[in-house]
């Protein structure tokens, strides 16, 4: 067993000990495990990723893929996961089971196991999508708003790229081209990061 797979070992068991009546898939990392150039980070996983068992392959994935396309890279090369393990959800209008963001509990309870997470994958630039992933490792007073688009350092002292999280553009089509911006940006200055 890895060091990667004792970690999720250890946090599917404390989640089960923690909520033993809650049947919710958790959802890992997946992509390269070995320094990889980028490890994107976003919220939580929604349904499909919950029915798939991987990040980001449902609409999220659409978006991931127009993210690799524009950054000249391959899925496979990077490494994904998302802040919190569970699909959160709540009762829509509807009466069908929809997503939410993610609880403070909730973040609180997997942000110990993201940050081991990023320790053993050692990536050479985190990249946050929206403001869960951002305020998660940077603190509450960062927001994706004043931050996009630049790089920061978080307190174990990775580089990390901040941007709109994808989804946010579907709901806000004056954002695409804030987005797309922000993409090219990283792509531009990805060499000089990684090489520090």
């Amino acid at each position: 067993m890895t060091e990667l797979e004792r970690l999720y070992a250890e946090c599917e068991s404390a989640f089960r000990q923690m909520q033993p009546d809650e049947m919710k898939t958790l959802v890992f990392g997946d992509g390269c495990s070995v320094c990889p150039p980028i490890m994107l980070i976003g919220e939580a996983p929604g349904e499909q990723e919950t029915l798939q068992g991987r990040p980001f392959v449902g609409k999220a994935g659409k978006n991931l893929d127009a993210f690799l396309q524009m950054m000249g890279m391959e899925r496979s090369t990077m490494y994904v996961s998302n802040v919190v393990k569970i699909r959160p959800v709540e009762m829509g209008k509807t009466g069908r089971m929809r997503n939410r963001a993610p609880s403070k509990d909730e973040i609180t309870f997997f942000l110990p196991y993201l940050k081991r997470e990023i320790e053993i994958i050692q990536p050479k630039v985190l990249v946050s999508l929206g403001n869960v992933p951002l305020k998660a490792l940077l603190g509450d007073s960062a927001t994706v708003g004043e931050l996009h688009g630049t790089w920061q350092k978080t307190s174990e002292g990775f580089a990390l790229f901040a941007l709109y999280h994808p989804a946010a553009v579907i709901y806000r089509r004056e954002l695409k081209v804030i987005y797309e911006q922000d993409v090219i940006r990283l792509r531009n200055s990805l060499t000089i990061e990684t090489s520090k």
